[in-house]
């Protein structure tokens, strides 16, 4: 199960400013935090309403929450075209098709941004969407939320179930509810951002999916895993 932003996308400081520019401009505020640990929930959706509740002392309204979407994606595209496009983690291409072609193993999607915004860094860097089942902000303000539900969707997709479920992700709250939730957890970091998994408990980290062999290896003892019973 991956995440997306950091963890298959070079993505992380276009979203960042792209969502701050989107409150800017469609909620008028400024000075709002980008220390995302410092929100219950880091996701579009938790942030979006916390920022609403400390700025305006209320919730959006839907209408709001879709205006700010359009916008937000709008500028993600245009920092994208203005940087020839998303770019993908290295070797995140060819570890999910060899993947997708293995028997081994079955993918799901769960991220903290909302759908239409990860679909589009996706597909920029073009990476495989189709035939993946998927959550996102949309789905559950919160990230376990979130991977709970891209679980079951997986279940009904590929109807089966999955004692055992191993998580890809760069952020601390991404071990963080991985560990809620049992699943076992892979970093996809480097530098500061590997001493902050690895202070948090993660024990198996890569700076990128280079080295496919190894990551197959981490992937396969994370839960104890044998054929068949596995969701990415």
């Amino acid at each position: 199960m991956f995440d997306i932003d950091g963890t298959l996308t070079e993505s992380n400081h276009l979203d960042n400013e792209s969502y701050l520019q989107a409150l800017s401009e469609v909620f008028a505020v400024s000075e709002v935090s980008s220390d995302w640990t410092s929100y219950t929930h880091v996701t579009d959706a938790c942030i979006l309403k916390e920022v609403c509740q400390s700025k305006l002392s209320r919730i959006p309204t839907s209408r709001e929450v879709e205006v700010f979407q359009q916008r937000f994606v709008e500028l993600l595209v245009d920092g994208a075209q203005a940087s020839s496009g998303v770019k993908a983690i290295p070797g995140a291409f060819e570890m999910l098709q060899r993947l997708l072609l293995s028997d081994d193993y079955l993918l799901a999607f769960a991220g903290g941004g909302w759908a239409a915004s990860a679909i589009f860094k996706l597909k920029s860097a073009h990476l495989p969407i189709d035939n993946i089942p998927y959550a996102f902000s949309d789905d559950d303000d919160s990230r376990e939320g979130i991977m709970a539900i891209a679980l079951s969707r997986a279940e009904i997709y590929y109807n089966q179930s999955f004692p055992e479920v191993v998580y890809i992700g760069d952020g601390v709250w991404d071990i963080r509810s991985a560990r809620k939730l049992g699943y076992g957890f892979i970093g996809i970091a480097s530098d500061n951002a590997a001493q902050a998994l690895f202070k948090e408990g993660a024990t198996d980290i890569f700076p990128n999916y280079n080295d496919y062999e190894s990551f197959l290896l981490t992937l396969n003892k994370s839960k104890g895993i044998t054929k068949g019973a596995t969701v990415s």
